[in-house]
């Protein structure tokens, strides 16, 4: 029985075949005669090396398909009012967006942002406090001396109502 000596390159390219048309690397080397770790090798030859270039490039190059894809189908789905094309568009839509890195959770305000830009600033504060006090002194000028008695009788009215409150139990 005469065994057929297929060059590295061929053999590669066999392989690669095969490993494209779906099959596993155990099938590959078992089919090939050649041990799996041949096969991975033969199939690292084969494929582009990855590398901080050949990963943008092909990212770059996904991206544009998508965006070209969006823009066709979408013309499809204004001019025949087509509910499919627009359904394919808004996923093309999403996958663009997700690919750049726009979602509803990176474009959402932050809430504590939110909230500190809806506090009062310092100077309105310090207005509102004067204000009250202006309202409550009329001019008698007793204003601490009111602020004063309604802390001390507010501290007094927490103590009694506890005491009310173990009394019950």
């Amino acid at each position: 029985m005469a065994v057929e000596l297929i060059s590295v390159s061929e053999q590669d390219e066999a392989i690669f075949a095969l490993w494209e048309g779906g099959k596993g690397l155990r099938a590959i080397a078992r089919e090939m005669g050649i041990s799996r770790m041949e096969v991975e090798q033969a199939l690292d030859r084969g494929l582009p090396v990855l590398s901080q270039v050949t990963q943008a490039r092909a990212y770059k190059r996904h991206l544009f398909f998508m965006e070209d894809l969006e823009t066709e189908f979408y013309a499809i789905a204004k001019r025949d009012k087509s509910i499919e094309a627009a359904h394919l568009c808004a996923r093309l839509n999403e996958r663009v967006c997700a690919m750049n890195g726009w979602s509803s959770m990176s474009i959402r305000m932050d809430p504590l942002a939110t909230q500190t830009a809806q506090q009062p600033s310092r100077y309105e504060k310090i207005t509102a406090a004067i204000e009250r006090i202006a309202r409550r002194n009329n001019g008698s000028g007793s204003a601490l001396a009111d602020d004063q008695n309604r802390v001390n009788s507010e501290r007094l009215s927490t103590s009694s109502d506890r005491e009310r409150n173990t009394d019950a139990t």
